[in-house]
């Protein structure tokens, strides 16, 4: 049925792609609307006010928008020099992590969350952005700050502040 409806839609390859990404897009607004989690535009004055290297929680991700399936995210805590967080993918899994502002790098060891293995590697600052020097997860090594800190990303925080507590 699905693909009947499409076909009467679709004209050429490229309005049917376009209808498709339009349907895609009305469809996680509405479930984002239905949750409790509406998309809120940035709000441009506020985030160029807050660095990563100043005391408190910052949100960071591959996309614009909060919660993307399949975007990395990372949400972490900074106190003085000192950072503790996590990577995560939105109804995934998610990778802890501590680390230090130096300049405008911070250093970051990643504990892996199935062996405890530890990964280093850098995040280097940029104007609202954050840049890794290799792939934490899996998505490009970019993510650029968001603006509203939900709660469950605090509760990915507070999970990595108590099992962390062993490491830093």
């Amino acid at each position: 049925m699905l693909l009947t409806l499409l076909k009467s839609i679709c004209r050429s390859k490229s309005h049917c792609f376009f209808t498709l990404v339009m349907a895609a897009s009305a469809t996680i607004i509405s479930q984002n609307i239905a949750s409790g989690n509406p998309i809120v535009p940035a709000n441009k004055s506020s985030q160029s006010s807050v660095t990563p290297t100043a005391n408190g929680v910052h949100l960071y991700g591959e996309s614009a928008l909060p919660d993307v399936v399949g975007k990395e995210y990372i949400i972490f805590e900074t106190i003085g020099r000192k950072t503790i967080g996590a990577f995560y993918l939105p109804r995934s899994e998610f990778s802890c992590f501590y680390g230090k502002f130096t300049g405008t790098r911070l250093n970051v060891t990643l504990i892996d969350p199935f062996d405890l293995k530890q990964s280093k590697f850098a995040l280097t600052l940029g104007t609202n952005t954050l840049t890794a020097s290799k792939q934490p997860m899996m998505g490009a090594p970019s993510f650029q700050l968001l603006p509203k800190i939900s709660n469950n990303d605090r509760y990915i925080l507070n999970t990595c502040k108590q099992q962390l507590k062993n490491f830093r």
